[in-house]
């Protein structure tokens, strides 16, 4: 039995058309969750492996070499576990870009993730972080995202006429 804990809404956000492309291989993250939400709710181990340590501070073009930046580009970044609807639960990793400033969640199965997301152009999908205890790993706790596409409709054709005037006044 897996035990989840810490449910925290990270952010609503409108897919963009990168984010479910195949040419692109990330869906990212806005900048200021990743620097205000994501990175204090990480642990130091954690910012770490998705080289999320320096976030906050802006580099200049002084600053970098070639032999870093192609380190920083070819880092794998942090294990997650990432759930869908339907229960779909896709293994990815969380990374950073220190070039671009760029937050994905990117890894072998991001096209599973649009697939089972269903996820079009212009949705609004509600991105959860959560903790669980990972049984394959000796039940520790692992972070987690989990997507939730918002069906606006649904949740108008739900109100009532009442509810609809209780949020008028």
């Amino acid at each position: 039995m897996n035990y989840a804990f810490e449910f925290n809404l990270l952010t609503v956000k409108k897919v963009d058309a990168s984010d479910i492309s195949a040419q692109h291989n990330g869906f990212l993250l806005p900048r200021d969750v990743v620097e205000n939400k994501l990175v204090p709710n990480l642990t130091y181990e954690e910012r770490e492996k998705a080289s999320l340590l320096n976030v906050n501070k802006r580099r200049s073009w002084r600053d970098s070499d070639a032999s870093s930046s192609s380190a920083r580009r070819n880092y794998d970044g942090l294990n997650v576990s990432v759930y869908v609807e339907g229960g779909w639960r896709l293994e990815l990793l969380l990374t950073h870009n220190d070039e671009s400033g760029d937050t994905v969640i990117r890894g072998n199965e991001l096209e599973l993730l649009r697939r089972f997301g269903n996820f079009k152009e212009g949705d609004n999908v509600a991105i959860w972080m959560v903790r669980h205890l990972d049984k394959r790993n000796r039940y520790r706790n692992k972070f987690c995202f989990c997507f939730v596409k918002i069906d606006w409709s649904l949740m108008i054709a739900e109100t009532s006429e009442y509810d609809l005037r209780l949020a008028v006044l």
